[in-house]
C-alpha cells in the first residue's frame, strides 16, 4: 500500500520526491517484488551514485517525459523567437530580421564585479578605448547620467517638496508648463553645456536660442543654445509625459545627438544682435534627419529609472541602483519581438485618424489582421513609458495625426528622430504611415510630424494600408512631408 501511494504521488509530481533518492526506493521494490532491506540498500546506493554524478533516476518519475517534452519545446521557441545579433555585414541569420549594421567594435566586458556588474560609466569608457572617435560621447554620456539621476530624484520627491503643478508659463508649443518642466529643461542644460564638447543644444521647452562662450557664459538667447567649440548638437524633451506628473504616472526624458555642421559659424561677439538671413540660414542648416543622429535614449522615471540607449550599436538598457548611485546594465542587446499583441494609441481621436488607420485598428480588433489574432489595447499617455512596453513585449505605438492635429503632436527632432533611432536600432521600424521618420529632413526646430512605430511585422502591416489607400488628399500630404514642404504638410 505504501508503495503503490508513493508511485501514485511520483506520477502526480512528474519528478523526483524533494527529499532526493532515498524516496524512490519505494519504486524499485514495488517493481521488484521484493522489498526486502538488502533490495532497498542496494537500490538506495545504485540511485545515490546516480544522482552524484548529475544523471537523475530514469525515467525520474513517471510524468518526467511531459516535463522534458515541455522543457524541449520551450527551448525550440527560444530558439525560434531569439533576437539574433547581427553578423559583420548587418544582417542576421533569419531572413525576417534584418538589423542595422553596427558601427563600432564592441569590447569583451572581462573581470566583472559581482556587486556592481557593468556599469554605464564601465561601458562608455571601454567603447571610447576601442574606438577613439567616441571620447566626446562619453563626456556627453557622463553629463546625460548627471541629469537623469538629478531628474529621478526630483520626480520621486515632487510631491514631497512642492514642485507640482503648473509653472504659469506657456512654452513655445503652446502648451501650459509644468513647474518640473521648467526645473528638468534647466537641469539638462546646465550639465550638457559644461560636457565642453557641444556646439548646439536644442530643447522642446526652449522658444529662443542660447549662445555660450567657451568659458560656458550665455551671451545671446533664442532656438538653440550655440558654444562654438563644440562637435556635437543634443536635442531634448527634458520631461515627456510631465502632464501626468501629479498622478505619480511614469515619465521620461527622450535625447538624441547629432555631429555638428562644421560650416555653421555664428558670430557671438554681440549679445543683443539679432540673426540676419544668413545666419538663420545657417541655424536652419544644424537640422539633420534622424539618419545622422550619432547617439540617441530615453530616461524612464517610474518603479524603477532605466536608461535605455544606442551608439548604433543595438540598444542597451541600464537600470539607477540607488545603493551605488550607478546605471546597471539590466537589458542587453534588447530586440523587439518581430510582432506584438499589443497596440497603444489614444482612442479618443480614433473617428478623426486617417482612415488606412483607422481601418488597420479595427481589423487588429476583430483578429482580421496578418496575425488572425484580437490585439490588446495599452495606453499610458507618457510616450516613453508606452515605448518601454512596446520595445519589451512587441506591438505598435502611435501618435498619428488626426483632424485637428494634421502633423501630429509628436516633435520630430526632440522625440519621434530620437525614438525612431532607438527603435530601429532594436529592429523594429518607425513610420509616419507611409514615409519613414528618420528620412524627414526637419523645416523647423519645433516641426511635428505623425509617429507609427515598433515590431517591424506589426509597421509594416500597418504601412500596407495606407499604401492601399487612394485618398488623394492623404496621399498629398504624406508627398508633401516627405518632400520637406511642411507649408502643406499634414
Amino acid at each position: 500500500s505504501i508503495c503503490t501511494a508513493g508511485l501514485l504521488l511520483l506520477k502526480k509530481e512528474g519528478r523526483v520526491w524533494k527529499t532526493g533518492p532515498i524516496k524512490c526506493v519505494f519504486v524499485f521494490m514495488l517493481m521488484s517484488g521484493k522489498p526486502t532491506m538488502k533490495g532497498a540498500t542496494a537500490a538506495a546506493i545504485l540511485i545515490w551514485c546516480c544522482v552524484s554524478v548529475g544523471e537523475s533516476f530514469a525515467p525520474r518519475g513517471i510524468g518526467a517525459n511531459r516535463h522534458i517534452r515541455r522543457a524541449a519545446a520551450s527551448l525550440n521557441e527560444a530558439q525560434e523567437t531569439r533576437p539574433v545579433v547581427a553578423d559583420e555585414e548587418g544582417v542576421s541569420d533569419t531572413p525576417e530580421m534584418v538589423l542595422p549594421k553596427r558601427r563600432w567594435v564592441c569590447p569583451e566586458h572581462s573581470n566583472v564585479c559581482d556587486e556592481t556588474g557593468i556599469t554605464l560609466s564601465r561601458y562608455m569608457r571601454e567603447m571610447a578605448r576601442a574606438n577613439p572617435e567616441l571620447e566626446q560621447i562619453e563626456s556627453i554620456f557622463t553629463a546625460l547620467q548627471t541629469a537623469t539621476k538629478t531628474i529621478s530624484s526630483l520626480v520621486r520627491r515632487s510631491c514631497l517638496t512642492g514642485i507640482t503643478g503648473l509653472e504659469g508659463n506657456i512654452n513655445v508649443q503652446g502648451e501650459e508648463q509644468k513647474k518640473l518642466d521648467v526645473i528638468t529643461n534647466d537641469v539638462l542644460k546646465n550639465a550638457l553645456e559644461w560636457s565642453g564638447h557641444l556646439a548646439t543644444l536644442a530643447s522642446e521647452e526652449e522658444d529662443a536660442p542660447v549662445m555660450i562662450d567657451n568659458l560656458g557664459n550665455r551671451v545671446y538667447s533664442g532656438d538653440v543654445l550655440i558654444e562654438q567649440s563644440g562637435d556635437y548638437v543634443a536635442v531634448f524633451d527634458p520631461l515627456d509625459g510631465s502632464s501626468n506628473i501629479d498622478a505619480s504616472i511614469p515619465t521620461g526624458t527622450v535625447f538624441g545627438i547629432f555631429q555638428n555642421n562644421e560650416e555653421c559659424v555664428i558670430a557671438d561677439d554681440d549679445p543683443d544682435q539679432i540673426l540676419d538671413e544668413d545666419e538663420q540660414r545657417c541655424l536652419q542648416n544644424t537640422l539633420q534627419p534622424g539618419n545622422n543622429l550619432v547617439a540617441a535614449g530615453y530616461c524612464l522615471y517610474s518603479s524603477s529609472t532605466i536608461l535605455m540607449l544606442t551608439i548604433g550599436n543595438g540598444v542597451q538598457g541600464y537600470t539607477l541602483d540607488d545603493t551605488i548611485g550607478e546605471y546597471r546594465l539590466t537589458h542587453r542587446d534588447v530586440m523587439i519581438p518581430n510582432r506584438g499583441k499589443i497596440y497603444s494609441f489614444n482612442e479618443a481621436n480614433r473617428w478623426d485618424w486617417d482612415q488606412p488607420l483607422q481601418d488597420y485598428i479595427t481589423d487588429i480588433q476583430q483578429g482580421r489582421g496578418s496575425l488572425k489574432a484580437r490585439y490588446s489595447s495599452r495606453y499610458i499617455g507618457s510616450m516613453v513609458a508606452d515605448v518601454h512596453r512596446t520595445l519589451l513585449y512587441g506591438g505598435i505605438f502611435g501618435y498619428p495625426a488626426d483632424k485637428k492635429n494634421q502633423n501630429g503632436k509628436l516633435r520630430l527632432l526632440y522625440e519621434a528622430a530620437p525614438m525612431s533611432f532607438l527603435v530601429e536600432q532594436a529592429g523594429g521600424l518607425a513610420l509616419t504611415g507611409r514615409t519613414r521618420i528618420m528620412d524627414i529632413l526637419p523645416a523647423s526646430v519645433h516641426q511635428r510630424v505623425p509617429c507609427m512605430l515598433g515590431s517591424r511585422d506589426d509597421v509594416e502591416e500597418m504601412r500596407r494600408y495606407y499604401e492601399n489607400s487612394e485618398d488623394p488628399e492623404l496621399l498629398a500630404r504624406c508627398e508633401a512631408r516627405r518632400s520637406g514642404q511642411l507649408e502643406t504638410a499634414a
